[in-house]
């Protein structure tokens, strides 16, 4: 908790800082986009690949330990997404929408398609040397079939499961200043039970995976 903690304190910090800058010193400001008017930048396409991870998400999120500790039970996953960013406030928090798919590998072999909307912040303070975003996700996530792996991890007696879950994949981007459309793009895809919430089920599968996105 005391890491959650400070990086609650960490993102404060850097909204507080943003919204008292020069820049947005003028006030509320924020832009909404609508289905039908067109991309102008405001569209993308994400493809990526990735790695099964075993050890437990609220060990993930919560304990100290990075990646390199994880626990990795040598399946894959490969998938794409498009997205449409739909409003921008104070110029450094966008909130999009993902519609995706992936094929599971390896120790499990279903399939996936998730709805999603992200909200993320845009303005730390190193963009003029690294571009860099960080995204949340909330969102339904629905699996084709139920693994013996998400079984294993639903809390219920006797083992079992659910097709659709609760999709939240944070996710971290990186790009050239002058490119900041063409990203690097680092996410925990995740689907659960939120604690439970959804037909019991505790947790679910979650890869660590790596991709890029284009905004056009």
């Amino acid at each position: 908790m005391r890491r959650l903690r400070r990086l609650v304190a960490f993102a404060f910090l850097c909204v507080f800082g943003a919204l008292t800058s020069p820049a947005h010193a003028s006030g509320f400001e924020q832009r909404w986009r609508t289905p039908l008017q067109p991309c102008d930048g405001d569209c993308a396409i994400y493809v990526f690949a990735g790695s099964s991870v075993a050890t437990n998400v609220q060990d993930i999120f919560f304990k100290p330990i990075g990646p390199t500790a994880w626990q990795y039970s040598g399946g894959s996953i490969v998938g794409g997404a498009v997205e449409r960013r739909i409003a921008t406030v104070f110029n450094i928090i966008d909130i999009e929408g993902e519609l995706g798919t992936a094929k599971r590998f390896g120790d499990q072999t279903e399939g996936e398609f998730w709805g999603a909307f992200y909200v993320r912040f845009t303005a730390f303070p190193w963009n003029n040397f690294i571009y860099t975003t960080l995204g949340l996700s909330t969102g339904l996530n629905y699996a084709t079939g139920i693994s013996d792996f998400e079984k294993a991890h639903s809390d219920l007696d006797p083992p079992a499961g659910t097709h659709i879950q609760h999709y939240f994949s944070p996710e971290i981007t990186f790009a050239l200043p002058e490119h900041k459309e063409r990203q690097l793009v680092f996410r925990l895809h995740h689907r659960s039970g939120a604690y439970g919430a959804i037909s019991g089920a505790l947790s679910a599968a979650t890869y660590i995976t790596v991709g890029v996105r284009a905004w056009f």
